[in-house]
């Protein structure tokens, strides 16, 4: 017990022997030590939301598009599970062919279609 007390005694009369100001967090009370610190990092500009880059009276791109039709055909696909079975076929594949024309009409709306 006393090596430990001894050794921390040592430790601390070392620390004390460098010397210098150890308060660098204190600058801007002490202007002298203050070039030292580096300066802190600048704050990141308010987000300025971007304007719009779409024309509105254009159609949507084919992946707008297409999500929509994909949408619209899972809201059908649900409503058809709150059916009766004996009409649940019937609305799922009428749910699926609504999706089928969409597609085939979005066609000419992809890119590269080489």
């Amino acid at each position: 017990m006393n090596a430990r007390i001894a050794l921390v005694l040592v430790i601390l009369a070392a620390l004390a022997a460098c010397g210098g100001k150890a308060d660098v967090g204190d600058a801007a009370a002490n202007p002298t030590n203050a070039a030292s610190v580096a300066p802190l990092p600048q704050v990141a500009p308010a987000i300025i939301p971007p304007d719009e880059v779409a024309n509105p009276t254009e159609p949507p791109s084919y992946e707008v598009a297409i999500a929509s039709a994909a949408a619209t055909r899972n809201q059908a696909l649900e409503r058809c599970m709150h059916q009766p079975q004996a009409v649940r076929t019937q609305c799922e594949q009428e749910a699926n062919a609504a999706f089928a024309d969409a597609e085939a009409g979005l066609q000419n709306l992809r890119g590269n279609q080489e």
